[in-house]
């Protein structure tokens, strides 16, 4: 659209600045000296190319000594029979309107003394009048109106295929995936797309928004919503396992992996939450839980598995963390107990949901991919290469998982605005399922948190607490990130009852991992005095 009106605009703007001009025109009566309509024909068409050619114009040049080429005053020069009479319609055409009739006048008089040399009267007696050019109508001048409509009209075309071509080499150069139709080119179905939005004035509320997000994951991801007495497989006993993982690190699969369980649970549906990344564990520590026991310990035959599950949100999710990392991760994955495991907690659960290291570097994600029911890619927008993209697809396929699409992840869009929150709405308390903040960078190594945090207490929402409302502890990246929270008149940060927000310091950009975790309660924390 830019090129379009771009191109139309300088368009008008020429055409509306430009110099008037002036066009002089003369009428000649020409006898052609014979019946047979062909010749008569001819006759004219001879005319009007001497006219316009270069024998004229130098003539006209000697006469009028102008300061033209022979090109300019051909050019300027036309000529045109009217239909169904012997009449010739000579004109001139340009800027200044005294010159236009002088450069007429002189070719009308060239023309004609060039066709007495040419063709003399003849002194033998004929049937017909004898062939001859004189003026049936002296010079009028008028000035040329400028075509606006036509030159807006023949920019915008013009500016729409600019348009298209640029955006047809865009597409065909870009090395990285932006948005769904990208997926769709390379053969992936786009199941959902989380996006990073800016506040949108005082009343954004992004936090729906983002749940509405992995909301619409899920209805696309339709088995995963049957319960183990509606499996698709046939096994009433079974519920479903899908595995989240991405084509390179920093691809946000521990995010969209939270975000989508807390999605599957908000239905209703049991779900479990398998940190499978053992070289780099994110969903212990993001959740706040006791990662010392988990999946190693069930996979090294340590511990089983109902003793490693842990509840989250008030029991509507169960986590199993990562445990402790091991020497070999890839040995551990390989043993026969990840199927077992894997197989436990489906007859257990109805979703299970398993975050999964990279595709490439190391082959856990491959291995993982051989023994659940389902994966789905997670793509960073503007960061995933497509030649990666294709590869994961080629690496999935080879281990016959089966691929159900892909998330486009982080895209720089501005988020839709929460109707319910312009209706007045609350935010939350930590236990709703469908509270899904903003996390910006992942949480250094540690078990209390993100290092270098920033509390910023906010203060009790008049009219909306209902007794004292759970602690509710969101992490974004960066204090300008915090300005996304939605905020009172005061400037503080709107909550029911009392909550912390953690401001994490800037990392890193390699260290960090992309958006949209959820929040979790702060345990046991008390409302300071005062507040």
């Amino acid at each position: 659209m830019v090129p379009v009106l771009l191109a139309a605009g300088i368009a008008a703007g020429l055409s509306l600045t430009a110099p008037p001009a002036y066009r002089s025109s003369m009428v000649l009566f020409v006898t052609t000296g014979a019946g047979d309509p062909d010749a008569k024909a001819s006759r004219l068409n001879s005319y009007i190319a001497l006219l316009t050619g270069p024998r004229v114009a130098e003539s006209v040049l000697a006469r009028l000594r102008l300061p033209l080429s022979t090109a300019q005053v051909q050019a300027s020069l036309s000529a045109q029979v009217q239909e169904g009479t012997d009449l010739l319609v000579v004109s001139a055409t340009d800027a200044s309107a005294g010159r236009s009739r002088d450069i007429v006048v002189a070719a009308t008089a060239s023309l004609v003394s060039l066709a007495k040399q040419l063709d003399p009267p003849s002194t033998a007696p004929t049937d017909g009048p004898t062939p001859s050019v004189s003026v049936a109508q002296n010079a009028v001048t008028t000035e040329v109106p400028g075509n606006l409509v036509r030159n807006v009209g023949f920019s915008a075309v013009l500016g729409l295929l600019i348009g298209a071509g640029a955006v047809a080499v865009r597409q065909a150069t870009r090395r990285t995936v932006a948005e769904e139709d990208d997926l769709r080119r390379l053969g992936l179905d786009a199941v959902g797309v989380i996006s990073l939005g800016g506040r949108g004035g005082r009343h954004g509320h992004p936090d729906e928004a983002l749940a509405e997000a992995f909301r619409r994951v899920r209805s696309l991801l339709p088995d995963l919503a049957r319960t183990r007495g509606e499996s698709a497989d046939g096994d009433p006993g079974r519920g479903s396992s899908l595995l989240l993982t991405g084509a390179q690190a920093q691809e946000g699969t521990t995010a969209v992996a939270c975000g989508l369980a807390i999605a599957l649970a908000e239905t209703g549906a049991t779900v479990v939450l398998v940190d499978a990344n053992l070289r780099s564990p994110g969903i212990g520590r993001y959740l706040a839980l006791d990662t010392s026991r988990g999946l190693t310990e069930v996979l090294s035959g340590v511990a089983g598995v109902p003793d490693v599950l842990q509840d989250s949100l008030d029991g509507r999710l169960t986590v199993l963390p990562c445990g402790g990392q091991p020497g070999d991760p890839g040995e551990l994955l390989a043993s026969p107990r990840l199927s077992a495991t894997l197989r436990s907690l489906t007859e257990r659960f109805d979703v299970v949901i398993v975050d999964a290291p990279p595709l490439h570097g190391v082959a856990d994600a491959a291995v993982l991919g051989k023994v659940t029911d389902s994966a789905l890619l997670v793509v960073r927008a503007h960061r995933t290469r497509t030649v990666d993209v294709q590869r994961s697809m080629d690496l999935l396929e080879r281990v016959g998982a089966k691929l159900a699409g892909a998330v486009l992840n982080a895209l720089p869009r501005k988020l839709p605005t929460s109707a319910a929150w312009h209706r007045g709405a609350v935010v939350p308390a930590a236990s709703d399922p469908e509270l899904v903040t903003q996390l910006f960078g992942e949480p250094e190594q540690g078990s209390g948190g993100p290092a270098g945090e920033q509390t910023v207490v906010a203060r009790p929402h008049p009219g909306t607490a209902r007794g004292r409302a759970p602690v509710v502890q969101a992490t974004v990246g960066s204090p300008e990130e915090a300005e996304l929270l939605p905020r009172d008149e005061d400037g503080t940060v709107a909550a029911r009852g009392q909550a912390r927000v953690v401001v994490a310091q800037p990392a890193d950009e390699a260290a960090g991992e992309p958006p949209h975790l959820p929040a979790q309660r702060v345990p046991d924390e008390k409302p300071r005095p005062g507040e």
